[in-house]
């Protein structure tokens, strides 16, 4: 009886070390947006063979999808009768059961009226690896990757911090500064020249190197009450090699090129060139811009709701003023729009930018919203941005 009673408790042990781990992006949502449909992205071992139900009368499951990936599940919910509440996702299969607890805030009444960046304002560009070290502590931490935190070697990280730029507010402000733009903050886990923030591998955490979420909005915060604003550097077109979609990919439609390298062409001309060819196009829009950042196919739609939603979570969650949308051709010209709509649905008032990136005013014009030189759908954008002509700040030091 004893050695029954002792395999009983073996069996429960076993089971409960065994308990599926699930992983909800984004981690927490709001109830209120003008958007009554989320997505949520469901990372777990064999997930895919679980069923999902939600706990709450207020939220509809209307879709839950399976990918070739046996590793995700992808729900959508209609928040349209929701209210803030912790509800509980409940996933089954056969006598295994697994629950998650969600919860949904409520939501800031003053995120709708932001009021992005404008012509008045004195933009400053900052890549905060290369700013200023406020906190050593969180130079040398333990990433998945190695990297290694070299001043003198220009591909190593060099320590700069949030911190780093919230200490110096002060001396922006004595410039006469009125907007800060960052070059992307996100974790970006990978070896080699990474500092530069641009091959994401987390798009719901700031690199630790850099700070915290937490520590992102009270920059935020302190930058407004200076009377500042902050713009967020996004990337859509592409991640980072290292990203766990590369360890592990969702379906063979989720990269370009079916998650194989194939370099495209930088032939952003092919938008208004009436005589581009079919696979010019394709190779443009569908290559990747280097062999350590996969492109994103945003033709999938989950694909699509997720960068989208994505962007709203950092809007929503920090307050940020205004985005820098990278590569902008590279992505698909369809979901950008998209992109564009849903975000000014939420906040009519903002801004974005987005990175064309060509030598010329005539090809720069025809990414405007409202150009008489683009005979495709309204683009949108409300302004653009060519790369040669940024202030670059990245050579001040720590020094400062």
């Amino acid at each position: 009886m004893k050695k029954r009673t002792l395999f009983a408790l073996l069996l429960l042990l076993t089971c409960a070390l065994q308990a599926q781990q699930v992983k909800v992006e984004p981690a927490f949502w709001w109830s209120g947006m003008a958007e009554t449909e989320l997505q949520l992205m469901v990372y777990g071992k064999e997930i895919a063979a679980y069923k999902a139900t939600i706990a709450s009368p207020h939220i509809h499951l209307k879709e839950a999808v399976t990918l070739e990936s046996p590793n995700y599940q992808i729900l959508y919910l209609d928040l349209s009768h929701s209210v803030p509440e912790t509800f509980e996702i409940v996933f089954t299969n056969g006598k295994k059961k697994t629950t998650y607890r969600y919860e949904l805030k409520q939501r800031n009444p003053q995120r709708k009226t932001i009021r992005g960046f404008g012509s008045e304002d004195v933009l400053y560009l900052i890549m905060p690896d290369r700013f200023a070290n406020g906190n050593p502590d969180n130079d040398q931490i333990a990433m998945r990757t190695d990297y290694t935190v070299d001043r003198n070697d220009p591909n190593a990280r060099h320590g700069g911090d949030l911190k780093g730029i919230a200490d110096r507010l002060d001396y922006l402000a004595d410039l006469g500064i009125t907007a800060i733009w960052l070059n992307p903050v996100l974790e970006n886990d990978m070896e080699g020249g990474s500092y530069h923030g641009y091959a994401t591998t987390d798009y719901y955490r700031v690199d630790p190197r850099f700070g915290s979420n937490e520590e992102y909005v009270r920059l935020i915060d302190a930058a407004h009450a200076k009377g500042m604003k902050v713009v967020m550097d996004m990337i859509f077109n592409h991640c980072g090699s290292d990203h766990p979609w590369m360890q592990d990919v969702p379906s063979h439609d989720w990269f370009n090129n079916s998650g194989e390298y194939v370099q495209t062409s930088h032939m952003k001309e092919i938008y208004f060139d009436p005589y581009a060819s079919e696979y010019d196009k394709q190779r443009m829009t569908d290559g990747w811009f280097v062999p350590t950042m996969p492109d994103l196919n945003q033709r999938n739609r989950h694909v699509a709701k997720y960068l989208i939603q994505n962007s709203i979570w950092w809007i929503e969650y920090s307050g940020v003023d205004g985005i820098r949308q990278d590569t902008y051709p590279y992505a698909d010209y369809d979901m950008m729009i998209d992109w564009c709509n849903a975000v000014y649905k939420e906040y009519p008032l903002y801004n974005i930018v987005g990175e064309v990136w060509l030598n010329n005013p005539i090809g720069t014009a025809f990414w405007q919203r409202d150009s008489k030189l683009n005979n495709r759908e309204n683009t949108r954008l409300k302004s653009v941005d060519r790369k040669s002509t940024r202030l670059n700040s990245s050579h001040l030091a720590e020094s400062r």
